[in-house]
C-alpha cells in the first residue's frame, strides 16, 4: 500500500537523504558549510550522487529537484506488517 507520509519543503533546489545521526553530532559550524558546500559540488555537477562527509563514505544521497525550491510530496510503500518497505520522493507531479 502506498501512503502520503509528509512533504518536504526546499529553499536550495536540493533534497538529501541521510541518518539523523551523521548530520546531528554537535558539528561545528564551518563543519556545516563544508557538508552544504559538498552537498552543492554534487548536486551541480552531477544532479545527484553520493555524499561523504564525516570521514565516511556512503553516508547520504543528495538529488537536485526538478523544479527547484518548493514543497515536494513523500510516499511511503508500506508491507503487511505496517512497516515503511520503500519511501518515494515525488520531485515532479
Amino acid at each position: 500500500m502506498k501512503k502520503h507520509i509528509g512533504n518536504i519543503a526546499v529553499d536550495s533546489g536540493q533534497i538529501m537523504i541521510v541518518d539523523p545521526c551523521y548530520v546531528l553530532d554537535g558539528k561545528s559550524a564551518k563543519e556545516d558549510e563544508d557538508l552544504y558546500q559538498k552537498t552543492c559540488d554534487i548536486t551541480l555537477k552531477k544532479t545527484y550522487g553520493e555524499v561523504t562527509f564525516s570521514g565516511k563514505a556512503g553516508n547520504g544521497v543528495v538529488s537536485q529537484t526538478f523544479d527547484g525550491d518548493g514543497l515536494y510530496p513523500v510516499y511511503a510503500e508500506i508491507d503487511k506488517d505496517g512497516r515503511p518497505k520503500k519511501i518515494i520522493i515525488e520531485l515532479r507531479p
